[in-house]
């Protein structure tokens, strides 16, 4: 999940290198573990 919630981060600031999607000011994640016992999804956004 981390590593997930980081790569959207790198979008959403311009700094995803060769990985980088034009335009990108918003992204959704999700990730879940535990034997499906546990879920997270985030919203990141480079607006203030």
């Amino acid at each position: 999940g981390m590593l997930r919630l980081g790569e959207a981060a790198l979008q959403v600031m311009g700094r995803a290198g060769a990985r980088q999607v034009d335009g990108a000011r918003t992204a959704l994640g999700h990730a879940y573990g535990g034997g499906s016992q546990y879920f997270a999804m985030w919203i990141v956004s480079n607006e203030r």
